[in-house]
């Protein structure tokens, strides 16, 4: 899976809880799919993080890994509990 373009949307602060909440587009390239398609992931991030990534940064991250913790896999297959 290939991330060809990411787009945060819709952001807004949640002022009691010190994050930033938004909706972030990602335009995904899968293997197993000819064509590229769209997602919108709802996220957040610390409105405040000293000596961390840039605010969009943070919030495409999270989206990227939401996404991948949502995506089915693909030949991979991760250890079951017993």
């Amino acid at each position: 899976m290939r991330i060809l373009s990411a787009r945060v949307l819709r952001a807004h602060r949640l002022r009691e809880l010190g994050r930033v909440e938004a909706v972030v587009m990602l335009l995904v390239k899968a293997e197993g799919r000819p064509q590229p398609y769209e997602t919108r992931i709802l996220t957040s991030a610390p409105a405040q993080a000293p000596g961390a990534a840039p605010l969009r940064d943070r919030l495409v991250a999270s989206a990227k890994l939401l996404h991948a913790m949502q995506a089915p896999a693909s030949g991979f297959r991760g250890r079951r509990a017993a």
